[in-house]
């Protein structure tokens, strides 16, 4: 019974696939008759105008007595046809307006033939040729116009019809096989227990994903069902891998999760009696726990080792997929991909332009880069660049800029790509694409103004995280668009609580370094959510949050302090800890005297001072922006302190707590017995 549903499905489909095909063949035929008739017809007009020109040359005198002749017969001619119109148009008025505009059209030629005459009289000249071709244009056209017009909306309105037919009978069909699939499933296990069953279960599956069926109803129902049947004694004899993967890659389609549908159908892979798995089976099963992002690591394991066996088979899609899914699992699987990666090299021109962006997108996510089989996919992505997809391209450009692999001749083709599709980027890829030319500090104003058109139309598609993405892309680049960066705040302020702790450093940071005057409720929402998550942060994202809060504009000394505490706490050290450090605790002593702080927080700086100074000796120390440290330290200098604002060696830093070192040993020492 399934088996005749899935064949029904397929003559409708090919039903639309072949009307397609006519109306594609019909238009191409009907655009070649039409070029085949002009072209004749010119040919025809222009031997005619040869003649004309012969004529011309050798016999003028007979043209002009030969003129008066014709113009008689002309005139005796218009009168004959003005009566015969006079008598059609009582019967065209009758029966259709078309009629009149022919006949009107014909008058127009008679007289436009009459004028043509006593024009060629006159001048006798050159354009004798131009302006019989044109009449002869006008007659023809004029015969035909009419019939084309109607015989063009006749077609149209036909077509129209049938095709709303065909879809109508597809959606009709489509229905009709949910209906049916989940009858039979409730029958008694005896009566479908077979291949045939499942294999046109399966198929029928694929086409309804393929078709975008996506009643829910329909999907959960068939999963609670599936799972019980995965589930009986000796299932693997009639149920083979092919057609669970088919389904599993079906359920990806739609974008239907049931656990525990996916749970079983992962023990009934690993248990599967049948030793050998084919490699398309392998792409098909992991790209589907991909897509669900139901990632099940001892199934991925259990899969590994056929991979190994069938590497050479695998089609240039299945390697795709497997990379892709494998990059999502946090295990490392580095014989995996360096097997996948010497297979990659072999055909880096045989992978399509999806698979080249999955393949590129997966290494880069891997904690060991392969330099090699980046830069050997480049040429291949110059050759295809302007046939990717957008989404594509912000993949390759993400994988990349993650990489820190920088080509400036992939960037100056991104810059024309960009200008060319820039209508067909979603919000989500603009903000990816600002985040890479970040990365690289390309500060490429067009690209950035085609992001801030492309967004303002379509803000609402916006996420968290691509909002916090594209801040820090704006605060890197110093790129001050104060009214855009407002209006997107505003509008997305309620994206601030879902917000991660990688993403609300970003967008605390950015928006502090863009010196721009955030409303007083987001920045105390800001504030709110970086104390509730303060546990959360990585040293890093810590650092960077409290050097940014030595800025006069937001500047609290509550904040500053719990970061500084947790820091200490968790004995933070690193080189770019201690430049941050350094900065942070220099602000501190300009504005408060230390030796009013508490002693627990008198300690916290002086373990922190201690941490930071093992790295100020060391290379590479100052090696960083001057010009951005001294805006953000000046507005605290003390007016009466002279410093010197600039030294050899790199940024102006007063190392106070160096100088006072012993001073504040001495105070601990001395109050070391009071808690």
């Amino acid at each position: 019974m399934l088996k005749h549903i899935y064949l029904r499905i397929m003559n409708v489909q090919k039903a639309l696939k072949n009307k397609k095909i006519t109306e594609y063949n019909k238009n191409n035929k009907d655009d070649n008759k039409i070029k085949q008739e002009l072209s004749c017809f010119t040919n025809k007009l222009y031997d005619e105008n040869v003649k004309h020109r012969k004529i011309n040359e050798n016999k003028n005198d007979y043209k002009k007595i030969n003129f008066e002749c014709n113009l008689n017969k002309n005139l005796n001619k218009t009168e004959n046809i003005e009566k015969e119109q006079q008598e059609l148009s009582k019967y065209v008025l009758a029966n259709s307006n078309d009629f009149i505009n022919v006949t009107n059209r014909n008058r127009e030629n008679e007289q436009a033939y009459i004028t043509y005459q006593s024009y060629l009289l006159n001048n006798k000249n050159d354009n004798y040729e131009k302006f019989y071709m044109n009449t002869k244009l006008c007659e023809e056209m004029n015969k035909n116009n009419l019939n084309d017009d109607f015989n063009k909306n006749k077609s149209l309105y036909n077509s129209i019809n049938d095709n709303a037919n065909l879809d109508d009978n597809l959606k009709f069909i489509l229905n009709y096989s949910s209906i049916q699939v989940i009858k039979s499933l409730n029958l008694n296990y005896n009566y479908i227990n077979c291949k045939d069953f499942f294999m046109s279960l399966s198929l029928i599956c694929n086409q309804l994903a393929i078709h975008k069926f996506d009643n829910k109803k329909f999907w959960y129902i068939l999963s609670i069902k599936l799972t019980d049947i995965l589930k009986l004694k000796d299932i693997y004899k009639t149920f083979c891998i092919r057609w669970l993967a088919l389904i599993l890659n079906s359920f990806a389609r739609v974008n239907i999760l049931n656990k525990n549908f996916m749970k079983t159908s992962s023990k009934f892979i690993q248990h599967y009696k049948n030793e050998d798995i084919h490699s398309f089976d392998i792409s098909q099963i992991v790209n589907s726990f991909s897509k669900l992002n139901y990632i099940d690591s001892s199934l991925f394991i259990f899969l590994e080792k056929f991979i190994y066996d069938k590497i050479d088979q695998m089609s240039y899609q299945s390697i795709s997929n497997i990379c892709n899914a494998y990059s999502k699992l946090d295990l490392k699987f580095e014989k995996l991909f360096f097997i996948l990666s010497i297979r990659i090299k072999k055909d880096t021109d045989k992978f399509n332009e999806q698979e080249i962006a999955n393949i590129i997108n997966s290494f880069s996510k891997l904690s060991k880069i392969d330099f090699d089989l980046f830069n050997k996919f480049l040429q291949h992505i110059y050759i295809k660049f302007y046939n990717f997809k957008p989404i594509e391209i912000v993949m390759i450009t993400n994988a990349y800029s993650k990489c820190n692999i920088y080509n400036k001749c992939f960037f100056s083709h991104l810059f024309s790509y960009i200008i060319k599709n820039s209508k067909y980027f979603h919000p989500a890829e603009l903000s990816i694409l600002a985040n890479s030319y970040a990365k690289f500090n390309l500060r490429e104003i067009k690209v950035f103004e085609i992001i801030k058109k492309g967004i303002i139309k379509k803000e609402n598609m916006l996420d968290s995280g691509n909002v916090a993405m594209l801040l820090h892309a704006y605060g890197k680049l110093l790129i001050r668009e104060e009214y855009f960066i407002l209006n997107l705040l505003k509008k997305k302020s309620h994206l601030i609580n879902l917000l991660d702790c990688r993403n609300l450093t970003l967008f605390y940071v950015s928006l502090i370094k863009l010196n721009i005057d955030i409303p007083i409720h987001i920045y105390d929402n800001l504030k709110l959510n970086i104390i509730k998550k303060l546990n959360y942060f990585t040293d890093l994202a810590l650092v960077s949050i409290c050097y940014s809060s030595m800025f006069y504009k937001y500047f609290d000394i509550r904040l500053i302090s719990l970061i500084l505490i947790l820091l200490n706490k968790r004995k933070a050290n690193s080189r770019s800890f201690s430049h941050q450090i350094h900065v942070s605790l220099f602000v501190l002593h300009s504005l408060y005297d230390f030796y009013k702080f508490s002693l627990k927080f008198l300690i916290c700086l002086y373990q922190l001072l201690n941490r930071a100074s093992s790295y100020f000796n060391k290379p590479n120390y100052y090696d960083i922006n001057k010009s951005t440290i001294q805006k953000r330290i000046s507005p605290f200098i003390p007016k009466k302190l002279n410093i010197q604002s600039e030294v050899a060696i790199g940024p102006f830093v007063v190392d106070f707590l160096l100088l006072n070192k012993n001073t504040h040993e001495q105070y601990i020492r001395n109050h070391r017995s009071i808690k």
